[in-house]
C-alpha cells in the first residue's frame, strides 16, 4: 500500500505539473481500484490540497488572478456541499462518476469532444466544476476548458489550475469532515502521498521541455485505460 501511495503521488505531480490537469484524476483512479473510491477521494483530498499550494507558489509570477478568485468563490461551496454527500453516497453511484469522469477526460483527450465554455460563464460553471470534482475527482476535465477559454496557455494554465483546485480540494476535505469520514487512520498515507506529489511537481517541473506533450498524453490515456478498468470490475491490490 505505502509503495502504491508513493508511486501514485509522484506520477500525480509530475502530470499535473507537466500537463495543467490529469495527475488527479489518474491518482484517484489508482487508489479507488486499491482502497474503493470513497476512501480514496477522501485520503487524496489534504495531499492534492498542500500540492496544489505548491504549483500555485510556484507559477505565482503567471497567475490569472481574477479568473481565479472568481471561479474560486463558486468552486468552494459546491464542493463543501458535494463533499458532505459524498460521504454517505453509494459506493456504486461514486465508482460510476468516476468512471463517466475518466471517459470525458478519455474522449477529450483524443479529441472526441471539445468542451467550449462561454467567456465569462464562472460562477455557473464553477459550480458543476466544485460538485462533480467533490464526488468525482474530476474536475480538470471540466477546469481546463475554461481556463484556456479565459486565454491562459502554459505556466499560467498549469499555476490558475492549481490555485482553482486549491479551493476544490479545501472544500471538499471540510464536506468529508463535516460528514465524519476523514478519520486518523488515513492520516499517514495522506502525509506519504503528499511528500511524494511535492517530489512530482518539482520533478514535472525539471522535465518540462524535455518530455514531449503527445508523449506525456499518451501515457496519461492508457494508464487511465488500465486503472478505469480496474475500477470497473472492482478490482482491490
Amino acid at each position: 500500500m505505502v509503495l502504491l501511495v508513493l508511486v501514485c503521488g509522484l506520477v500525480a505531480g509530475a502530470v499535473s505539473t507537466l500537463a495543467g490537469q490529469g495527475g488527479g484524476l489518474l491518482a484517484l483512479l489508482a487508489l479507488s481500484a486499491a482502497l474503493g473510491p470513497r476512501e480514496a477521494l477522501v485520503m487524496s483530498a489534504p495531499a492534492l490540497a498542500v500540492a496544489n499550494i505548491h504549483r500555485a507558489w510556484m507559477y505565482r509570477a503567471t497567475l490569472a488572478r481574477p479568473v481565479v478568485l472568481r471561479l474560486a468563490a463558486a468552486v468552494l461551496p459546491a464542493s463543501v456541499l458535494a463533499g458532505a454527500y459524498a460521504v454517505h453516497a453509494p459506493t456504486l453511484l461514486l465508482r460510476a462518476l468516476l468512471v463517466f469522469a475518466t471517459a470525458l477526460a478519455l474522449a477529450r483527450g483524443l479529441g472526441w469532444v471539445r468542451l467550449r465554455v462561454p467567456v465569462g460563464a464562472y460562477a455557473p460553471a464553477g459550480v458543476v466544476i466544485g460538485a462533480f470534482g467533490a464526488t468525482s475527482g474530476g474536475a480538470g476535465v471540466l477546469l481546463t476548458p475554461v481556463l484556456v477559454s479565459a486565454g491562459l496557455t502554459g505556466e499560467a494554465l498549469a499555476g490558475s489550475t492549481a490555485a482553482v483546485a486549491l479551493a476544490l480540494n479545501s472544500g471538499r476535505l471540510v464536506g468529508y469532515g463535516v460528514g465524519g469520514s476523514f478519520v486518523a487512520a488515513m492520516v499517514a498515507n495522506a502525509a506519504l502521498m503528499t511528500a511524494a506529489l511535492l517530489l512530482g511537481n518539482v520533478l514535472g517541473d525539471q522535465l518540462r521541455g524535455v518530455v514531449k506533450a503527445h508523449q506525456l498524453r499518451r501515457f496519461e490515456l492508457a494508464a487511465m485505460v488500465v486503472a478505469a478498468a480496474l475500477v470497473v470490475s472492482g478490482a482491490r491490490a
